[in-house]
Formats: structure tokens, C-alpha cells, sequence
């Protein structure tokens, strides 16, 4: 029998409220604010650097579905960074077996890795903050009330520099084999290299850069500045020059004259 008496209540679960993570907003001059752009995992990396020399690999929606979302700056810096060190180490072999034949003490170069880094860091974040500009003050809204999908469709800083800087991958490989020295083959790996890493750029970014009024001209000012660097590279780090066997004689030729 039960008692009157007594009242009896069956236990409630009571679930405790969660602590629910904040996520403000941090300024961009605390570590804070760039934790985020280096949350990536090994195989996201491995797959931008393969869709950045082979785009055909993913789908054209890859920059908006993967990159623009979730731009990191890990990739892009360890590319940055091993480009510059492979151009040095790469650009003193080719002036070594320039000067193998000649009577000169060789030494290493070590100015070629702050010269390499200068052109690299500016390339990286000077051309993708132009580009950013460029596509936010020439971009023709198809309507008012269409403003809010121009934004969402139009590519971020971060994003740009992401891409840029995983665009410069394919220069690693490039860089080994401009230390042969035949001058033609140079020269093709320019073309190649500034093709393929600019027509990864224009693959990616070309639905944003249809909507500009200057379309052509962004399209035309990315190759030239592909072509500049990969140039720039070759010219300056690699290149053979063309008096190496003239040198001598004039060398001669001046002696000769100084002793009459």
C-alpha cells in the first residue's frame, strides 16, 4: 500500500547547459586571428598542390567549394619558403658549372637567398592585394538587389593569397632544371611554367573575372606577370650568357694593349 501521505516524484533529467566555444572575432594583429588559416590537414595540402599544376583533376568549382571557404596560409609559406631556397641553391650551381672552364675561384652566392625571398614575398602579396583591388572597384553588380551574391561570389584577400601562393609550386621542379645550361630549354621552361601556373589562376578565378568590365586586361595583366617572374628567374639566377666565350679575348686584347 502506498501511503498518502508520501509523495513520490520520478527523478528529471536535468542536462546541464554546454559551454558553447567562442569564436569572436579576433583582430588581425594577434596569432588568434591567423590560428585559422593554418587548420589544414597533410592530404588538403597534397591535393591543392596537385590541382594547382593539374586543374583538370578537380572541377571548376573547386576554388569556391575548398579554397574560398577555407583558404590557409601553411601551404602557401612552406612553397614560398622551399622556392626560395631552390632557386639559391639551384641558381649557384648554374653559375658554378657556368664558370667550371674558366680560371676563377668559385664561391657560393649566399645574397641570392635575399634576393630570391624579395622577389617571392612581393610576387605574393603585392600582385594578389592589386588583383583583390582590381576585382572589387571594376566588378559591374548585375542588379541592386544582387549586391550581397556580387560579395559572396567575389574571391577574398585571404583566398588570393592562398592561390597565388600555391600557384608558385610548379616552379620548384622548374628551378632544378633551369640549372641546365642550354639556352632554348631555359626558355621553354619559362613558357611552360608561366602557362600552366597562370592558366591554373585564370581557371579558378574566371567566373569573378567575367564580371569585371576590364576582363581582358585582368586576364592579359596575370600571364604578363607570371611570365615577368618565371622570366625574371630564369634571366637573372640562370641564364647563360651570351659573351662567356668573348670574355677572354677581349680580356687578351686589353692586356696587349696596356703592355705597348
Amino acid at each position: 500500500m502506498t501511503n498518502p501521505n508520501y509523495g513520490f516524484e520520478e527523478p528529471k533529467n536535468v542536462e546541464e547547459p554546454q559551454a558553447v566555444p567562442q569564436t569572436g572575432n579576433h583582430n588581425f594583429w594577434t596569432i588568434e586571428y591567423y590560428q585559422k588559416y593554418f587548420d589544414v590537414h597533410t592530404h588538403e595540402v597534397v591535393e591543392r598542390i596537385i590541382s594547382s599544376v593539374l586543374p583538370q583533376k578537380v572541377s571548376r568549382n573547386y576554388f569556391d567549394e575548398r579554397i574560398k571557404g577555407k583558404p590557409d596560409l601553411y601551404g602557401p609559406i612552406w612553397i614560398s619558403v622551399t622556392l626560395i631556397f631552390t632557386i639559391a641553391v639551384s641558381g649557384n650551381i648554374a653559375n658554378y658549372l657556368q664558370s667550371a672552364n674558366k680560371a676563377v675561384h668559385w664561391r657560393y652566392d649566399f645574397h641570392l637567398v635575399s634576393y630570391a625571398a624579395t622577389a617571392i614575398v612581393c610576387y605574393v602579396w603585392l600582385v594578389p592585394l592589386a588583383l583583390w583591388t582590381a576585382l572589387k572597384w571594376t566588378t559591374v553588380p548585375e542588379g541592386q538587389d544582387e549586391i550581397e551574391t556580387q560579395q559572396s561570389t567575389s574571391p577574398t584577400m585571404m583566398s588570393l593569397f592562398c592561390l597565388y601562393g600555391y600557384s608558385l609550386s610548379i616552379y620548384i621542379p622548374v628551378a632544378v632544371f633551369w640549372t641546365i645550361q642550354v639556352s632554348w630549354l631555359q626558355w621553354l621552361f619559362v613558357l611552360m611554367a608561366a602557362f600552366v601556373s597562370g592558366a591554373v589562376l585564370i581557371f579558378w578565378l574566371l567566373p569573378a573575372l567575367r564580371k569585371s568590365r576590364y576582363f581582358p586586361i585582368l586576364v592579359g595583366s596575370i600571364l604578363a606577370f607570371h611570365f615577368l617572374l618565371a622570366a625574371g628567374f630564369m634571366l637573372y639566377f640562370f641564364h647563360v650568357p651570351d659573351t662567356v666565350e668573348a670574355s677572354p679575348a677581349v680580356a687578351s686584347s686589353s692586356t696587349l694593349k696596356s703592355v705597348n
